[in-house]
């Protein structure tokens, strides 16, 4: 009877540790990227009666132990993905997939999935509660080379330089139908940038020189090239189409040299713009125009956000968009091994392995949803049908308590 007493008490504070789990899965219902925990119970050391049982053979039939009730085995969480949130705001971030923000603090590198991040006065971006989160900075080409973490900082004065125009696209149809040396000839315009930013009209002239007959080819020339403010040459460029209205040359293009009259050269540090010239004689209207150049004045800085792979991006008025950061992420091979410190933040320990470092879709399965914060996975229907299943465990333990006092009072009752 006694020993019915201990399995019972051993009941009654495992049920009550599962409540205990229960209650703090509710109270985390609506707390971003909470994780609920689950209590796995498990069997104490059983007490050997008997090793006896009816003998049959040389080795008995049954082993009469008596159990001595339950204990916690382990209280773990449940790693599942919460539902998203969205917010609209650029530096709330959500992960979809594996893998853990990292931040700095003062105790050194920690994780959280919480992503309620915002970037503070200095420009550094920041949890909720001022740690610095952890990435590494991009090239000037935009890549990013992983090595030693950094902060994560935009800096709110950047602006994007100018670029001048090294290169111009021409694309379209010349009328199959004009006649060489006739009418007015084709002309197209666009802006080009100097090296300074500023910029300046380009006007160019084609002129059918020859008509198409049998076995001579249509023949076409750039007749002339001209840029506000700049003085500029070009060597003589004859273009032929076959019977079919195709380039008999590809690929066609046109160097123009020269200099702006501030002083910078074309092209900047090339010194010249390339034409591309991508045409066809076909039968029909003239559609040839100029369908893009890659120069741009400077640009102020007008937006910014984080893209599917972690990476800070920011949009300028000249319409330049530069990668300046990307976001590290953190994993370890038993999640269930870290510690918990408070505020959504987890520190490494023995148990779950050394941190690992890596970008999201490539070292890390998980991937950044900009303006979305990850919810809670509590459910609340389970923690609720949870919570009934340890109260009745609770309750059918203290019977046994019960039951077992009152055997032992009519033990004591025997003698009168």
């Amino acid at each position: 009877m006694i020993r019915s007493l201990r399995t019972g008490i051993a009941g009654l504070r495992s049920n009550q540790l599962r409540l205990d789990v229960i209650g703090n899965n509710i109270a985390g219902v609506n707390t971003t990227a909470f994780k609920r925990s689950r209590v796995l119970f498990q069997d104490a050391l059983a007490q050997r009666i008997s090793t006896g049982g009816r003998l049959t053979g040389p080795a008995p039939t049954s082993i009469s132990d008596v159990g001595n009730g339950v204990s916690v085995g382990a209280i773990d969480q449940v790693w599942e993905q919460g539902a998203l949130e969205y917010t609209n705001l650029a530096t709330d971030l959500a992960i979809a997939g594996d893998g853990f923000f990292i931040a700095k603090g003062t105790q050194g590198q920690v994780l959280t999935r919480n992503g309620a991040t915002q970037f503070d006065a200095d420009g550094y971006l920041v949890t909720t509660g001022g740690l610095r989160i952890q990435g590494w900075a991009a090239n000037p080409d935009g890549s990013v080379t992983t090595g030693p973490l950094q902060d994560v900082r935009l800096d709110p004065s950047v602006t994007s330089p100018p670029k001048p125009t090294d290169d111009i696209a021409v694309a379209g149809n010349l009328s199959a139908e004009r006649v060489a040396n006739t009418g007015e000839p084709v002309t197209m315009s666009t802006v080009v940038y100097d090296g300074t930013g500023q910029a300046h009209t380009l006007v160019l002239t084609l002129t059918k020189t020859v008509d198409a007959a049998p076995s001579v080819n249509a023949a076409w020339e750039v007749t002339s090239a001209e840029i506000e403010g700049a003085t500029i040459t070009f060597p003589p460029t004859t273009f032929e189409f076959d019977a079919n209205g195709e380039l008999v040359t590809t690929p066609l293009t046109v160097d123009l040299s020269g200099t702006f009259d501030n002083g910078t050269p074309l092209g900047g540090t090339t010194g010249a713009i390339t034409v591309d010239l991508d045409l066809t004689q076909y039968g029909g209207s003239t559609t040839a125009t100029v369908t893009g150049q890659d120069g741009s004045a400077a640009g102020d800085l007008i937006d910014y956000g984080f893209d599917q792979t972690g990476t800070l991006v920011l949009s300028f008025s000249n319409g330049v968009r530069q990668s300046v950061a990307q976001l590290a992420f953190g994993d370890v091979s038993n999640p269930d091994g870290l510690s918990q410190v408070g505020d959504g933040f987890y520190a490494t320990t023995a148990a779950s392995g050394d941190l690992r470092f890596g970008r999201a879709g490539s070292e890390i399965s998980s991937s950044v949803i900009s303006g979305a914060l990850e919810g809670s996975n509590v459910d609340l229907a389970q923690e609720f049908t949870d919570m009934i299943i340890a109260q009745r465990g609770y309750q059918a333990n203290a019977r046994v308590i019960t039951t077992s006092d009152e055997l032992l009072q009519e033990t004591v009752q025997l003698k009168r």
